[in-house]
């Protein structure tokens, strides 16, 4: 019986010395991982900083570029001509027409045919007074600078989103015990 209370009293003092070591390994440990804990807040909180400046450039940032346009656009309208002119004979004109002669003197009247050549160069005046069907293609060629504001063009409210998360973020870092 001595031996077995003999016995009991050697697993007591193992026992107490390696309860005494285990809380001392696990102190050990807890003060480690506080000492990381605190880098690792520094680093994330390091981050989520840089992130926010990140975010809100995002916000005010633009797209700055030009747009070369080249293509044609199709014209087709009716163009009402109504003006008095003056054109000129290229080359000589003939001109055939039927004429009707008075004689003097109260003679009566002769009907008859009149045969006229107008030479080249010669000034009539003319009234114009038509339509003129105008289809046709006219060229657009020019660069176009563009710059588009990100945010104003809609990307603000999803910077706002973001920024929000990054403060909740900001607030649970806050909750963790360290530096």
């Amino acid at each position: 019986m001595k031996f077995m209370r003999n016995l009991w009293r050697a697993f007591q003092t193992v026992a107490l010395l390696f309860s005494f070591v285990m809380n001392l390994a696990l102190l050990i440990v807890l003060i480690v991982l506080y000492t990381q804990l605190a880098s690792i807040k520094a680093a994330v909180n390091e981050t989520v900083a840089r992130l926010e400046g990140v975010v809100q450039d995002l916000g005010g940032a633009h797209i700055s570029t030009t747009i070369p346009i080249r293509q044609s656009v199709p014209v087709a309208f009716e163009l009402p001509v109504q003006q008095d002119t003056v054109v000129v004979t290229l080359a000589p004109v003939p001109i055939t027409t039927a004429a009707t002669f008075q004689l003097p003197g109260g003679g009566g009247t002769i009907n008859g045919t009149v045969f006229i050549n107008l030479p080249s160069g010669t000034r009539l005046p003319v009234r114009l007074n038509m339509t003129v069907p105008v289809r046709t293609q006219i060229p657009v060629n020019f660069d176009q600078p563009v710059d588009i504001a990100l945010g104003a063009s809609g990307l603000d409210p999803v910077v706002l989103k973001l920024l929000a998360l990054l403060r909740d973020l900001k607030a649970l870092l806050a909750l963790i015990p360290g530096s």
